[in-house]
């Protein structure tokens, strides 16, 4: 094994996969190494959908829909193996907190975004279908909204764009314990270990992309300023092993929450999900009963008779600057940039991982090309084409 390297990559989620993808593809010498398994943390607790973040249009985050729309479209291209596109179900109450010409201006202006070579574009459902979208409770409804988004595995998803990366000439250890990383002359001394064998490696360059752990895992790097502040939300989802409906939908949560997807998954159904904010180790982070609850209540709310009770419930952590003062200073991601040679990737959206990605190895290659050197913007090799 070589022990000097370009880059290293610390977080083996899909953030990080898709950062060594991206820097192998553009002739870094690059390892990334991950303590558990290649997309089992965060990158596996996600609710299974690629999205546009359709959400993010009434709080004007358009910019970063846009990216998302793009980036869904690439997903699609590149991993036909992996998702499936499908309708997803918007029901409109009378009580509901927005009403129906507001949702049909929201999708108006992601249909816009998303451009002609994407999905399909959403659709008002007349109101003789809706009796077709099986238990679904009528009451007091007065508009269905569909549009379309992408069923992913996540967790393989990560696992593809590793393998891919390694396909290119990343190297890549697992599991391995992040001892920590000391100042060079050139970058960093990175010092990892497997039960007693540890092992020391050169990195002109160091990434971490932890995601939950980055403040921790901070703690162990030499020379990292104080971090920006950040905090923890937990997002949490439960799992039926009964079958529901063979379509998905969103729902809106209590009091105009942020709307729940149910969707089939595995056979059964999907729930989720529930935010709150954490604070805690993040290797204990469970679903409380008052989530569970919550999620069980908001399912059975709009199908009255589907009365089951969850099997499994997971939670999964994603950290969220509370200022905005960053490289990328959206809610989806941000880069917290301590030193010439290091970066932190605070926060994602996982649609965005490529996008991240790319953004990140243009850094790199800017902090280590010769001054002399064209920007590497100009020689940039995209992974937008590569089947994963």
């Amino acid at each position: 094994m070589s022990t000097h390297f370009d880059l290293c990559i610390i977080g083996g989620g899909i953030i990080g996969a898709g950062i060594a993808q991206a820097a192998a593809i553009n002739g870094l010498s690059t390892i990334i190494v991950e303590k558990r398994g290649w997309g089992a943390g965060n990158s596996s607790k996600s609710s299974k959908i690629i999205d546009g973040d359709f959400e993010g249009i009434p709080h004007l985050r358009l910019s970063n829909v846009r990216e998302c729309l793009r980036e869904r479209r690439i997903i699609r291209d590149i991993a036909p193996n992996l998702q499936k596109v499908d309708w997803f179900y918007l029901p409109i109450y009378k009580q509901s907190s927005q009403k129906s010409w507001q949702i049909a201006l929201q999708l108006r202006i992601y249909d816009a975004l998303a451009g002609s070579d994407n999905l399909a574009s959403s659709r008002r459902l007349p109101e003789e279908r809706w009796r077709k979208l099986y238990g679904l409770n009528q009451h007091d409804l007065s508009a269905v909204y569909a549009f379309q988004e992408i069923h992913i595995d996540d967790a393989q998803l990560a696992q593809n764009v590793l393998r891919s990366a390694k396909q290119h000439g990343a190297m890549a250890l697992c599991p391995v314990n992040f001892e920590g990383a000391q100042l060079s002359d050139d970058g960093y001394v990175v010092s990892v270990a497997k039960g007693s064998r540890n092992r020391d490696f050169d990195c002109r360059f160091l990434v971490n992309a932890t995601g939950a752990w980055c403040d921790r895992v901070s703690r162990s790097i030499e020379g990292v300023k104080n971090p920006l502040p950040t905090r923890s939300i937990k997002s949490t989802h439960i799992e039926f092993r009964e079958h529901l409906s063979d379509n998905s939908f969103y729902v809106e949560g209590k009091k105009g929450s942020n709307r729940i997807a149910i969707l089939p998954w595995r056979g059964g159904t999907l729930v989720g999900s529930v935010d709150t904010m954490f604070s805690g180790n993040p290797e204990r982070v469970t679903p409380s009963t008052e989530e569970v609850d919550y999620l069980v209540g908001i399912t059975r709310h709009h199908f009255p008779h589907f009365q089951y009770e969850p099997f499994d419930a997971w939670s999964g952590l994603r950290l969220s600057s509370t200022k905005q003062k960053a490289i990328f200073p959206r809610r989806s991601k941000s880069l917290n940039d301590t030193d010439k040679r290091y970066l932190c990737v605070r926060e994602s959206q996982f649609a965005s991982y490529r996008a991240i990605a790319e953004r990140v190895v243009i850094s790199v290659m800017r902090t280590l090309s010769e001054k002399s050197a064209p920007p590497p913007e100009t020689h940039y090799i995209c992974s937008s084409s590569i089947r994963i």
